[in-house]
């Protein structure tokens, strides 16, 4: 699976209120008859709810936070708040010449 297919999950999961209640019941189930493929890496950070990691994969944290907004993955919005900033190194300062 590209990156792509975990971002058109997040997209779907927003749009078909059938595919998200089923994921909310079965998610292990529905991640597997989902029918864009994906890696084992991509499965266990989504079953996991580690958006930190799926973030850095490259998924888009803008559709990504659907899963948050709708209690997927055991995820909360304060925990997908949390999760991506710990994944992101703070900037360093600039020094002025």
């Amino acid at each position: 699976m590209t990156i792509i297919s975990v971002n058109h999950l997040c997209r779907d999961i927003t749009r078909d209120v059938a595919l998200r209640e089923a994921f909310l019941r079965d998610p292990v189930g529905e991640l597997a008859r989902y029918p864009r493929a994906s890696t084992a890496a991509e499965r266990t950070a989504l079953l996991a709810g580690d958006v930190g990691t799926l973030y850095q994969m490259g998924v888009n944290a803008y559709v990504m936070g659907y899963l948050a907004r709708y209690g997927l993955f055991g995820l909360d919005v304060q925990t997908y708040s949390t999760r991506v900033r710990a994944s992101v190194s703070p900037c360093e300062p600039h020094s002025m010449p």
